[in-house]
This record gives C-alpha cells, sequence and structure tokens, in this order.
C-alpha cells in the first residue's frame, strides 16, 4: 500500500510505469519477430536480418545522439518558440546525415555483401532507406519525451514494433526473404511518424513563421548545441556497439550458419537490456540541470532499483534455464549455442546498468563519461580480435571487455570527484 502510494505521489515513478508498460509491450512484440522469423527463415538467412539489425543500430546511432539532445533541450528550454527552432534544425541536420548513409549504402552494396557473406546487396539499400525513414519518427518522439509524454511516445513505439512484424512477415510470407524483413522495418517507420508528428504538433511543436522545413539546416544555431552532441554521439555509439558489436564479430568470423544459430542466442540475452532501457530514457528527461546534486542523485537512485527489480529476476531465468529459454523463444535449432546464454546475458545485464550511468551523466552533461566508455569498448574489440576461435571466445571477449568498461567508469568517477574536489 505504502509503495501505491507513493508511486501516486511520484511523477517519476509514474512516468516509468507508464513507459514500462509501453516498453514491455514493445519489447514483446520485437521479440516475436525474431522467433517468428527465426521460423519462416532458414538459419543462415536469419543470420542476414540480426546482422542488418545490428547494422541499422550502428547506422542509426546518430538518432539516438539528435534525440538525447533534443530531450535535454526541450527538458531545459523555458523559451517554447527557441526549444522548436533547435528541434526542426536538428531534424534537417538528422535528414542530410540519414541521405548521405543512404548514398553511401548504395556505394558499398557490393563490398558490404561481399564483406559479410550476404546472398544479395538489396538488403543493403533498403537499410539506408530504413535509416532515412526513422529520421521523422525519432526526433518528434524525442519532443514527446522531453514533455514528459510517455504514454504518447509509448504508443508511437507500439506501432513501429508491430508495423515491423506484421509488415515484415507480410514480405517474408511473399517470397522477399531478407529484403521483405527489413522493408517491414521501412514501412513501420513510415506509419508510426504519421502518429507522433500529430501529437507532437498539439503538444506545441509547431514551426515559426519564415522557417521553411526543406531549407537546410541553419548551423549558426546548432553550433551552441553540437559540442554536446559529439559527446552524446561518442558516448552512445560506444555504448550501442558494446551490446551489439559480438553479432558483426560472429557474422564476420564464422559460417552463416554458425552466425545464424548465435544471433539466436543474441536475440534472447538481450531482453535484460531492452526490457529495461526504457528507466534511463525517463531519467534522462526527468533531470534538470537547475536542480540540486542531491535531487538528481536521488533520481538515479531509484532508477537503479527499478533496474534492479526488474533486469535481476529476468536475468537469472536466463542464466538458470537458458534451454528452455532457447526452445521457448527461438525453437530447437538454436539449441546447439544455448550454454553461451548464461555469460552473454550477464555481459548485457552490465551493459544495462552501464546505459543507465551513462544517460545520467549525459544529462548532466558531464563529458568524461565518453572516454570511459570509448576505452571499454576498445578493450571489449581487442580481446575478440586476438581470440575469437569459436563464439564461446568471443563471448567472453564481451562479457570481460563489459567488466572492463564498468571499472573504467568507476576510475572516472574517482579521478573527478577528486579533481573537483
Amino acid at each position: 500500500m505504502n509503495a501505491l502510494r507513493h508511486m501516486r505521489h511520484s511523477q517519476f515513478l509514474r512516468d516509468n510505469a507508464v513507459f514500462f508498460s509501453g516498453s514491455v509491450a514493445v519489447g514483446a512484440l520485437n521479440y516475436l519477430y525474431y522467433p517468428i522469423l527465426g521460423r519462416l527463415l532458414s538459419p543462415g538467412a536469419f543470420g542476414e536480418v540480426q546482422t542488418l539489425v545490428s547494422l541499422f543500430l550502428q547506422l542509426g546511432i546518430f538518432l539516438v545522439v539528435f534525440s538525447l539532445v533534443v530531450v535535454n533541450i526541450v527538458t531545459n528550454y523555458a523559451d517554447a518558440a527557441a526549444r522548436n527552432l533547435f528541434v526542426f534544425e536538428f531534424e534537417k541536420l538528422a535528414l542530410v546525415v540519414a541521405l548521405l548513409l543512404l548514398v553511401l549504402s548504395v556505394v558499398f552494396r557490393s563490398r558490404l555483401q561481399s564483406f559479410l557473406h550476404f546472398t544479395s546487396s538489396w538488403p543493403f539499400m533498403l537499410l539506408g532507406g530504413a535509416v532515412v525513414a526513422a529520421v521523422p519518427f525519432t526526433l518528434r518522439s524525442a519532443y514527446l519525451r522531453g514533455r514528459q509524454r510517455f504514454g504518447l511516445v509509448s504508443a508511437g513505439n507500439i506501432i513501429v514494433a508491430a508495423g515491423k512484424l506484421a509488415f515484415s512477415v507480410a514480405l517474408v510470407l511473399a517470397g522477399l526473404g531478407t529484403v521483405g524483413a527489413i522493408g517491414g522495418v521501412v514501412a513501420a517507420q513510415v506509419v508510426a511518424w504519421g502518429f507522433v508528428a500529430w501529437w507532437a504538433y498539439k503538444w506545441g511543436l509547431k514551426q515559426a513563421g519564415g522557417k521553411r522545413w526543406l531549407a537546410l539546416p541553419d548551423m549558426r544555431i546548432l553550433l551552441p548545441e553540437l559540442r554536446y552532441g559529439a559527446i552524446v554521439l561518442v558516448a552512445s555509439l560506444a555504448l550501442t556497439l558494446q551490446y551489439s558489436v559480438d553479432i558483426l564479430f560472429v557474422k564476420h568470423y564464422f559460417s552463416p550458419g554458425t552466425a545464424g544459430a548465435y544471433a539466436g542466442i543474441a536475440a534472447a540475452a538481450r531482453i535484460v537490456f531492452f526490457l529495461t532501457a526504457s528507466i534511463g530514457q525517463v531519467l534522462m528527461a526527468a533531470i534538470r540541470l537547475k536542480h540540486s546534486p542531491e535531487q538528481n542523485r536521488q533520481l538515479l537512485k531509484k532508477s537503479l532499483l527499478l533496474l534492479g527489480g526488474i533486469g535481476l529476476p529476468v536475468l537469472a531465468v536466463l542464466v538458470a534455464t537458458p534451454r528452455l529459454v532457447i526452445r521457448a523463444l527461438m525453437g530447437e535449432h538454436y539449441l546447439a549455442y544455448a550454454t553461451l546464454l548464461p555469460r552473454l546475458s550477464i555481459a548485457i545485464a552490465i551493459v544495462a546498468v552501464l546505459n543507465l550511468l551513462v544517460a545520467y551523466y549525459l544529462a548532466l552533461r558531464r563529458y568524461g563519461v565518453a572516454v570511459a566508455t570509448v576505452l571499454g569498448l576498445g578493450a571489449s574489440c581487442a580481446m575478440i580480435v586476438l581470440h575469437h576461435g569459436s563464439p564461446a571466445a568471443v563471448v567472453d571477449g564481451l562479457l570481460f571487455g563489459s567488466l572492463a568498461m564498468l571499472a573504467l567508469f568507476g576510475g572516472w568517477k574517482v579521478i573527478e570527484r577528486r579533481y573537483t574536489g
């Protein structure tokens, strides 16, 4: 009863409850995507889909960066006109970057096909299109997060997840294979954009008079925030690679069949990360630069408790019953590497904790956090490059690299406290 009473009086906990509920629905739909496609496609083709999803995360990291900057701006700017101007200019800049990535994906599609052992180069072109389609949806959703409209953000994410599943399954059943799977992602992003664009407009995101949406971004306006954006880019890219780079290494070093079987294990292990990712997003929208350090620290403590309460039971199931989890989620074809699930799940759980800490310090604009994440990623990559004789060695490299990143993070905090003290 006390917990329910506290939640009713705490906007932060209510936002977490709303966004977490939406994230669970989104997570369920996203994870249905993997076992359903895993059964519709051969392991080799499913390995291609997992690789494309991983590449989408890497190529779309600039969208994560821009969305975090937009959330920080919307949260801390009192002037609505200045706030909206920044949002629209960042959206223009994001579209320019996305179109450049689309051009690069077209130009280098054959080389990517050869390097990653794909059967066709067409999926890489569609991948670039998916990044372009994600721009308006992501930036308008970030605006709504900054306004703390987490119910609307959750609804938009559900539309993306449900649309991705429905469109991809339909296109795969139509015989389009890997192309259909990534084409479904493009279609879902377009549909969800219409929803969030309408609600962002209703909540005050309106174009200023005299400004054209199709014009090139005004870099003079953006320059004051680009330094912060660069730091967010570095930290976010390192963190995103930390929980997904193993897929790329396995796809490069091993056969398509092995990579496909490993992809099923990786999909299950990432449940911990995606189930708790919403906590960091709510935390970043709640942190205020004008708040006292103690007020912001209390929000971090609550977030860590929420992460532990949600993540630890899930981690325990993944560690204790790996074969049961893989059989239930992915099917019999993926049991060969089920013994890797406990170690990989622990590595991903560590990254989930790091994700929350990075979100907190980025919201406070503490730029040293980027150094720890980059060095930690470097440790992971070095270990995997030096020892990649088996998928188990890749998992070990990711686990030790995640521990190294956590240790480096702690070392940075000790140095920072001594320096500021």
